[in-house]
């Protein structure tokens, strides 16, 4: 099966959180420019995240749907001429687009492609098709992250994508077998917080899973005492 090559690129405080008030302390702000430059360098035709990251970018906007819209069956392809993808897992079809074209500050535009899943109703898929976003359908009710990678690949040419969180979305991409490569890079603060979400977290939806070990690849010293570890996803245990 043809897929893009997958790269899991996270930025965590020491004890492993990924989100938290570490976030705003100079040493993790001077660390996320390293990652943010990092990110740029792979060149990938994809970043994908997970439904409450995205939530957090639009803003927690709810879609306004038409209850009574039906829609084709199978995927939904926007022609455009981006070169970037924004690729939205959106298991439930919460997400609430106002476009087609991802924009924020600092970062190139980019298409944004849903992944859901067969359970989804056609209104929401209509919702979509009327702000001009693009959707792949992937397993009947839960995620299937083999199909979704297989598409993304063969349907819009995707050949390196990132996923970039959160927790979740890094765990179930990685339990399936879909991630090549881990890029982890650790700010020198702790968080200390039992609620801040970390770097691989299995939701209570899925099944038992089993752990995955890796390879080290490099290690690098970063600005402001952070460290970059570079993984190859090995085997289960």
């Amino acid at each position: 099966m043809k897929r893009p090559y997958t790269i899991c690129h996270i930025l965590s405080a020491l004890d492993g959180k990924i989100t938290g008030d570490f976030m705003r302390t100079e040493s993790a702000r001077e660390v996320s420019g390293e990652y943010g430059r990092i990110r740029c360098e792979y060149q990938a035709d994809a970043w994908l995240y997970g439904t409450v990251t995205t939530k957090e970018f639009t803003q927690g906007r709810k879609p306004e749907l038409d209850l009574t819209a039906e829609v084709p069956d199978g995927d939904f392809v926007v022609e455009n001429n981006r070169t970037l993808y924004y690729v939205s897992v959106d298991t439930q079809g919460e997400i609430g687009w106002e476009s087609g074209t991802f924009r924020k500050a600092g970062r190139p535009d980019a298409h944004v492609i849903e992944v859901l899943t067969e359970a989804i109703k056609p209104f929401y898929k209509a919702y979509l098709r009327k702000h001009g976003v693009s959707y792949i359908l992937a397993g009947s009710d839960h995620l299937d992250c083999e199909l979704a990678a297989e598409k993304l690949y063969r349907l819009f040419g995707i050949k390196t994508m990132l996923i970039c969180g959160g927790g979740t979305i890094n765990w179930t991409f990685l339990q399936q077998g879909v991630v090549d490569e881990l890029s982890l890079l650790i700010a020198p603060v702790a968080d200390g917080n039992s609620d801040s979400v970390t770097v691989f977290e299995k939701s209570a939806l899925l099944p038992p899973s089993a752990p995955v070990t890796f390879q080290l690849k490099k290690v690098e010293r970063l600005r402001a005492d952070g460290i970059r570890l570079v993984y190859t996803a090995n085997h289960r245990e």
